[in-house]
């Protein structure tokens, strides 16, 4: 089912950036002490003080989100100099969907009811599906591509994708992904609808991640966090149960590559987990599966990306689950039918 596509193992992860109502250290995130408890929505979306100042109380929390998320993993690379010099080298992606659909749904409700003229044209940026990403080249001078990824709980995995295949394409040489979790009404309202998520919603955090070619890390003298060995994407039918499904694909993985953790993070509520391992291990897969989300909260967009973050933590011996191989699976699913799965290296 997997084809044989060109390998991607060059492309590798070099730093995080990240905000939550934790802070900016996702080790911060993850490892809290259960009795630490604090609200789910951020107080402070730009607390580096990255953004300009003009212009932002237009901007709605998403995009606040996504650009001081993408802003910290470029400083944290130290890009700067490399966007002033080749600006069109440098691209954004956005993997994240529904973080303005309650600003298209206001602004059009007061334009229907009150007339277009009660509703301001600076909010009018908000109801535009790239508007994070768009925003975010204004903001930081990149010419590059830049565009949000609609694949729902699949999306930031995607987004990771395209950056990917950019960079081995030479179309960039950087790919600076983000993805966002904001909470208003109008996502609470679907996820009430939704009886198959089980568990509460994470909190409001953004994560962003620079891709870039092995080399280029190598001749800045840095290690990377982790190396993209492969991603691949499916879209699952109504003609097999999404368990098989997964497994099918999972199993493809596993004859090219040894691993035996999987990270289940964004759209596990597709899935009963219980049928999921057990077809896993009826079939000889001897695999730990993690389900970060039973820990954070169900992400509506940032699961994949989070899971990543989460692997690496894995890797660098941090959290409880541990592993002697040297490569992790993250999977992320949509009820829509859209399936990824990404392997990672451990950085050498």
């Amino acid at each position: 089912m997997i084809a044989n596509n060109t390998s991607n193992h060059d492309i590798v992860i070099s730093v995080i950036g990240f905000n939550s109502p934790y802070g900016t250290e996702i080790d911060n995130y993850f490892f809290r002490k259960e009795s630490e408890t604090k609200a789910l929505i951020i107080e402070d979306h730009d607390p580096q003080k990255f953004l300009k100042p003009k212009g932002q109380r237009f901007l709605n929390k998403a995009t606040l989100l996504y650009c001081n998320a993408a802003f910290h993993a470029i400083h944290n690379r130290g890009l700067s100099s490399k966007i002033n010099e080749t600006p069109e080298r440098i691209g954004l992606y956005d993997g994240t969907e529904l973080s303005n659909l309650e600003d298209c749904f206001i602004f059009d409700l007061t334009a229907k009811n009150q007339g277009p003229d009660r509703v301001s044209p600076m909010k009018a940026p908000s109801t535009i599906a790239n508007a994070a990403a768009s925003q975010m080249a204004i903001q930081a001078g990149i010419k590059g591509p830049n565009f949000s990824v609609c694949a729902g709980m699949a999306g930031s995995l995607q987004a990771l994708d395209i950056a990917s295949l950019h960079l081995k394409q030479g179309i960039t040489d950087y790919g600076v992904i983000a993805s966002t979790e904001v909470r208003n009404e109008y996502q609470e309202s679907i996820r009430r609808g939704n009886e198959g998520l089980h568990r509460p919603a994470s909190t409001e955090l953004g994560i962003a991640m620079v891709l870039e070619r092995r080399e280029t890390l190598s001749e800045a003298g840095r290690k990377p966090l982790v190396v993209i060995k492969k991603i691949h994407s499916e879209t699952h039918t109504e003609n097999l149960p999404i368990e098989a499904f997964l497994y099918q694909n999972i199993s493809d993985m596993a004859a090219l590559f040894s691993f035996d953790t999987i990270i289940f993070s964004g759209g596990t509520s597709v899935i009963d987990e219980t049928i999921f391992e057990e077809v896993l291990r009826k079939n000889g897969l001897n695999t730990s599966v993690i389900y970060p989300e039973t820990l954070f909260g169900d992400n509506d967009n940032a699961g994949g990306m989070l899971g990543i973050a989460y692997a690496v933590s894995v890797f660098e011996g941090k959290g409880i689950h541990k592993t002697d191989q040297e490569n992790i699976l993250v999977l992320s699913a949509d009820k829509a039918g859209a399936v990824i799965l990404t392997i990672i290296e451990k950085a050498k």
